[in-house]
């Protein structure tokens, strides 16, 4: 079973990743979630996968959404928090779906760490 983390996953390209994942829970389980603004899509996604961590941009977001997640769910923040579950052993691929630049850095974290990295930002690829 392949570990997912997904940058990005409050997007369009995240969610149509989470739909893939759910039509096939026998070849894939979510590692890892992050988003930016929509927090509230952020935590149904919690709710129904059941990661191990979600990172928000800012601690200020970390501390609205923290009690409304699985107990389970460990909260990072801001890049570190994705170059962190980007490289995580328990991921097996990363699905780099963050517009921008802010894409770059977890997309090396985790061409660094050897995942199957599936990119979704053009910025990373230049």
């Amino acid at each position: 079973m392949r570990g997912v983390a997904i940058l990005g996953s409050t997007g369009s390209i995240g969610a149509s990743a989470l739909a893939v994942i759910a039509r096939h829970p026998e070849r894939f389980r979510v590692f890892a979630l992050s988003g930016h603004s929509r927090l509230d899509v952020l935590i149904k996604q919690s709710w129904q996968f059941r990661p191990l961590a979600v990172v928000v941009p800012d601690a200020a977001a970390a501390q609205q959404i923290a009690a409304r997640l699985p107990a389970a769910t460990r909260v990072l923040v801001g890049v570190p928090g994705l170059e962190e579950i980007a490289a995580d052993s328990r991921a097996d691929t990363v699905v780099a779906a963050i517009v921008g630049a802010a894409g770059l850095l977890p997309s090396l974290a985790a061409a660094r760490a050897g995942k199957r990295l599936l990119l979704a930002n053009k910025e990373a690829l230049v």
